[in-house]
């Protein structure tokens, strides 16, 4: 047998069914019954002995070493599990998305701010297609956003540091300037 180890033969592992079939010609009655009137031997006290002297012992002095080793084992194990369930409980993912003012911004607001007034001046002259339904409408719009604009504007100061603020002046200033070319294409 020691030849045959040191060969080292290949393993095979056989399909499950293989291991049914065996239990199912175990369980037949007459096999049964056989395996049940089987002789049982008990070894000699010499082959206990031998087996014994085979196997590593543990030396009375290091028992608590393994003892420890499996406290402290037992002690990380419970350590991680604890940590690992209150972190997962604790983890909340969230994202948001902020556009950033873009740099153009306070140039693009004058500008908007002197058409807006032109506007203003030329309706003062009484100008028929200010009276218009369509293009009063869109002129009440415009003036809404112009005073939400203000405000905002004074919000945010002079360092304008709320990225919340400047993104809702940024869309204020985009509707701002698509109403007013609708107005000056009107007029």
């Amino acid at each position: 047998m020691s030849d045959l180890l040191k060969h080292k033969l290949p393993t095979y592992t056989p399909p499950e069914s293989v291991w049914e079939a065996v239990e199912e010609g175990l369980n037949e009655a007459p096999l049964k019954e056989a395996l049940q009137h089987l002789p049982a031997h008990e070894p000699p006290a010499q082959v206990w002995l031998e087996l014994e002297e085979t196997l590593p012992t543990v030396r009375p002095q290091q028992w608590w070493r393994y003892a420890a080793a499996a406290a402290i084992t037992g002690l990380l194990c419970f350590v991680g599990y604890i940590f690992l369930t209150s972190q997962s409980e604790d983890v909340k993912l969230s994202y948001s998305q902020e556009k950033a003012p873009p740099t153009t911004l306070p140039a693009q607001n004058e500008a908007l701010d002197q058409q807006y007034e032109k506007l203003q001046a030329f309706c003062e002259t009484k100008t028929p297609v200010c009276e218009k339904p369509e293009f009063k409408d869109l002129k009440h719009q415009l003036d809404e956003l112009t005073i939400a604009s203000r405000q905002l504007k004074e919000a945010l100061g002079e360092y304008n540091t709320d990225a919340s603020l400047s993104s809702q002046l940024s869309d204020i200033e985009h509707e701002r300037a698509e109403l007013l070319k609708k107005l000056s294409e009107r007029i």
